[in-house]
């Protein structure tokens, strides 16, 4: 029910989410993605964290606190909802993801909020405006913190015209939280294929 990300079944969609699953397989392929583990739904109660989980959490914390500096580690607790991702649908920024979290207890807290978003009213208009009717299922993501100067989004197609020829790109200073939750304006780029060309606008220094 709880898989380090380095497990080969966190890269299960139906255990780890559509979030948790790519981290998940990034990181076994070698890429640099911050060391965690995920939380499948079945871990879950209908009011939270289930009680016999609790203690698995824990020990994966102090695992992740053993590798950082001084025994200091700050968490993000992430969304990974099944499904959340598909073909006419996307949940991005709709479900809550908690940053710079310490303690067990705050971890805890978060790890429940994150889970109760996929009830929230938002969510709820918008499967009712895309007619999903399966039951949300939602893994929670825990990792280590990498605090950020800049953060992104980049989209692979346009995301307006729908065109495969140019990525787009937007960017801001500090957490990408605020980007996905549509709280920031900002910068934005492009950036053409196959030649890989950049054509920028309205980076500010």
């Amino acid at each position: 029910m709880i898989f380090p990300l380095n497990d080969s079944r966190a890269t299960e969609r139906a255990a780890a989410g559509g979030k948790g699953a790519t981290l998940a397989a990034l990181r076994q392929a070698g890429y640099p993605v911050p060391d965690g583990f995920v939380i499948s739904p079945d871990a879950f109660a209908a009011d939270g964290l289930a009680p016999a989980a609790w203690p698995v959490v824990q020990a994966h914390l102090l695992r992740l606190r053993a590798a950082g500096a001084n025994g200091q580690t700050a968490f993000a607790v992430r969304s990974s909802a099944v499904g959340e991702d598909a073909a006419r649908t996307s949940f991005a920024g709709s479900f809550e993801t908690v940053l710079d979290v310490c303690d067990d207890a705050a971890v805890r807290q978060a790890i429940d909020a994150v889970h109760r978003s996929r009830l929230a009213a938002r969510v709820q208009a918008y499967r009712d405006a895309h007619g999903v009717t399966a039951d949300p299922r939602m893994a929670v993501v825990v990792q280590r913190y990498v605090p950020a100067e800049q953060a992104g989004v980049l989209f692979t197609a346009d995301p307006v015209s729908g065109s495969h020829a140019h990525m787009v790109g937007n960017v801001v200073h500090g957490s990408g939280e605020k980007l996905v939750a549509g709280e920031a304006t900002p910068d934005a780029f492009t950036l053409a294929l196959p030649r890989g060309w950049r054509r920028c606008r309205r980076i500010r220094r």
